[in-house]
Formats: structure tokens, sequence, C-alpha cells
């Protein structure tokens, strides 16, 4: 998933100093924006490392995972760590390589990571050599049409695909693949840590899902 972010590219000087000014209080305290601000890295309130997600998904996502689940990522950093404790197992692909070796003696027992560069299809492909299905598929990383359309192949009776910043044009085509599956989707927009701006992280799921919709 997304890596350290650079706030500073996100927030002029002005924006700034007004959420600074709210001091104890407002949104962005109680979510813990602020706090992630000053670290650098996404937090939860008290601390904890969290998905680069919506906080509206996050929501939703409470209380709905379990440790019976699998799950497969596109991309890993702090959503490893905060789905490593909620389900069962944790298989994630990363293509950068400094990134990779950064986290990767950090993790927790039940996550299996690997390095997969891009380029020939590997990255994509490689959730199509996994020995077994999954309940879950986040796609957060690169060439993420392809990854999802490569995940279908691996995906459990129950499971769901959830697919990051579903609001840019380039994932239309995803919708459209996704609806002439079966699938029907639910969006969950509104603004994430390092962003102030309005974005979306999306479920696809089909009936008797993993998550109970």
């Amino acid at each position: 998933m997304k890596q350290e972010g650079s706030y500073t590219s996100l927030l002029n000087t002005r924006v700034l100093r007004g959420l600074l000014s709210l001091g104890g209080k407002g949104y962005f305290v109680q979510r813990g924006w602020l706090q992630s601000y000053k670290h650098k890295q996404a937090l939860s309130p008290t601390g904890e490392p969290i998905p680069w997600l919506t906080y509206s998904f996050l929501d939703f996502i409470e209380g709905r995972l379990n440790k019976e689940l699998s799950l497969f990522e596109y991309g890993a950093g702090n959503s490893t760590f905060f789905f490593a404790k909620q389900v069962k197992t944790v298989r994630s692909i990363e293509n950068n390589e400094e990134w990779y070796a950064k986290i990767k003696g950090n993790l927790p027992t039940n996550v299996d990571i690997s390095f997969v560069p891009l380029g020939d299809k590997a990255y994509q492909e490689a959730i199509l050599h996994e020995n077994s299905d999954f309940d879950i598929v986040l796609v957060d990383g690169r060439e993420r049409v392809a990854c999802l359309k490569n995940a279908m192949q691996k995906l459990s009776n129950k499971g769901v695909i959830i697919l990051d910043d579903a609001e840019r044009e380039k994932y239309k085509e995803a919708f459209e693949y996704m609806k002439a599956k079966g699938f029907r989707h639910i969006p969950f927009s509104g603004i994430a840590i390092g962003a102030i701006h309005d974005k979306s992280t999306v479920v696809f799921y089909r009936d008797q899902n993993c998550l109970g919709i």
C-alpha cells in the first residue's frame, strides 16, 4: 500500500495554520489526521498504523473482519500491519525494492511478503501463482485494473475486492468489468490520511460475502 506520505505537498501554509489552530479539538484531531501529519505516516488517534484508505471505509470495515479470513494485497505498508491484526493471513506483493527491504523484517508472523518488480506482467499476475484463493483482495499498488482482473481468478466464493482511489478516471474500466462479472459495489468517499480532497475506496461484492454486505 502507500508508503510514508508527503504531506507538505497537500497543504498550503494558510490551510495548515488553520488546522493547527484547532488545538485538541475538531474532526482532524479526533481522527488522528494531525498526528499523522506530524509523524508523516498514517496513524490512528492512539498511534496505531492504519491504511491510507478513506475514513468512511475504515469505519465500515471495523468489526467485520475475523481470524478466519485470508487477505491478498497489491502494495505493502500500513495496511499490512493493520489487517494482520484482524485476519488469519496476509499475502503481500510489493514492487518497490527499497520499501520492501525496509519493512520485511518488522512484519507480523502471519504476513508473507514478496518483492515483485514491475514489467512482463509479473506484478499484476503474482496472485495467479498462489496455491489458495483469498477472501479479500486489496488493490492499492500499481497496474490496478490488470491486478483487479487477475484477482478475480483467485477470489473465494465469499470474496470481495477493495479498490482504493477508485474516483480516478483511469479506473472506470474496473467498474465495468466487475459489473459484467455480477458484482455490485459500495463507494466509501471522503477524506483520508494525508488528503483533504474527496477520494473513494470501493468494495466490490456479491451475495453471501465475507463482510456481511
